[in-house]
């Protein structure tokens, strides 16, 4: 009997073993061992919310047409890219950095490299990939031989078979995002910006770890949609035709645009980003050729996705960021901004990017009071951030005799 006995708690707790080994290494959709951290295992999803989220993903990816952008069929990649397979990075990005680029912008690329490496940046869970479409014919500056030396030597572009034109940067900043939630699906959250752009990437990668260690606190299964960055409101439509944004009644019928985004920069997750794009592709969703107001205003609002609001990280005058190196480098004193345009000076996020890493790496002290930019730093006033689409700009002009 006593035999029997000892022979079923072996039984017991081999059973029991086996439990939490099969617990503490399970698989994924894929049939790959999840190795848990400890404290990643806490607390489990009921059957009800893995269900839910697994039919949710599932609907979200089966809507998304890869050979689709908006209302432009057809659509292939002149250049195709894995590199998140290939840097063993596709399920460990923190975030990728989409920058939609002119095709011809070779050097300002350049200065995005020579500013942080992308070795660099995987060291910090990010990845950077620039976003092109070909070249138009009147650009006489670049050649396709170029592009394609170009992606040979630093493996970091993605270029669709539509034209660089106004009117098509809807169709870029989509592909942007399509191909991130279809390469890119492991990472966390997207980045998107444009080539012109200065930017702070260890904030930015500060608070992508924040923002994710709180929505796992939170719900590890489930990620409420995400839009972040400079949040516009209650935008006038132009209706005046000599105006380079001039949009008809029939393009937009509103007379003012939902709220909307800067397409300097803006932050986002997987799930908005397919949301996003399969909004665009739907049956009657009307191509807007602004694309900003398009993807983050007028696709966003249908979905109900209700922008996030980070106003202060920005800055309208380049010459704040010019007195930010200045002052960097005089008193180590941290920048009153985070994001702001180059203002022209192509090198400007370099020496942007490098004198912030010297003072990460070497500790910067908050702006003492009274030291703001706005007190110190000579520079022309500009209103905080103008929309692309904003307000003509008249200004006199001496015409020659």
């Amino acid at each position: 009997m006593r035999k029997f006995q000892r022979f079923l708690a072996s039984v017991v707790a081999l059973a029991v073993l086996y439990g939490v080994y099969r617990y503490s290494f399970r698989k994924d959709s894929e049939g790959n061992y999840l190795f848990l951290l400890p404290g990643e295992g806490g607390r489990s999803a009921s059957d009800s919310e893995q269900q839910s989220s697994a039919v949710s993903s599932e609907r979200e990816w089966s809507s998304v047409d890869p050979s689709r952008l908006a209302n432009l069929t057809g659509f292939e990649y002149v250049i195709a890219n894995d590199i998140c397979k290939e840097n063993g990075s596709f399920s460990e990005l923190l975030g990728v950095i989409l920058v939609t680029s002119y095709v011809g912008h070779d050097e300002i690329r350049a200065a995005h490299r020579q500013a942080i490496s992308q070795q660099k940046l995987l060291s910090m869970g990010l990845l950077r990939i620039f976003s092109l479409a070909s070249i138009p014919p009147t650009e006489r500056f670049i050649t396709q031989a170029a592009i394609e030396a170009e992606q040979r030597l630093h493996g970091d572009l993605i270029q669709g078979n539509f034209v660089e034109a106004y009117r098509n940067l809807t169709y870029k900043h989509l592909m942007s995002l399509q191909w991130a939630t279809q390469h890119c699906r492991g990472a966390k959250y997207l980045l998107k910006m444009d080539d012109d752009i200065v930017y702070d990437p260890f904030y930015i990668q500060n608070y992508l770890s924040d923002l994710h260690q709180s929505e796992e606190a939170r719900n590890p299964h489930h990620h409420h949609h995400l839009l972040a960055g400079y949040v516009f409101r209650s935008k006038k439509v132009i209706r005046l035709q000599a105006n380079k944004w001039y949009v008809s009644r029939d393009e937009f019928p509103g007379d003012i645009y939902p709220p909307y985004l800067s397409g300097w920069l803006y932050i986002t997750n997987q799930r908005t980003a397919r949301a996003l794009a399969a909004e665009s592709q739907k049956a009657g969703s009307n191509f807007f050729w602004i694309d900003d107001t398009f993807i983050t205003g007028i696709l966003a609002q249908r979905l109900q996705i209700q922008p996030t609001a980070l106003n202060r990280w920005y800055s309208s005058n380049s010459e704040f960021l010019d007195c930010c190196i200045r002052d960097m480098k005089r008193y180590s004193y941290q920048c009153d901004y985070y994001v702001g345009p180059n203002g022209g000076n192509g090198k400007l996020i370099m020496e942007f990017i490098q004198e912030l890493e010297r003072c990460y790496d070497n500790a910067c002290y908050q702006r003492p009071p009274g030291k703001s930019l706005t007190a110190t730093c000579v520079a022309e006033y500009k209103q905080q951030i103008q929309p692309d689409h904003g307000t003509a700009m008249i200004s006199q002009m001496k015409l020659r005799k």
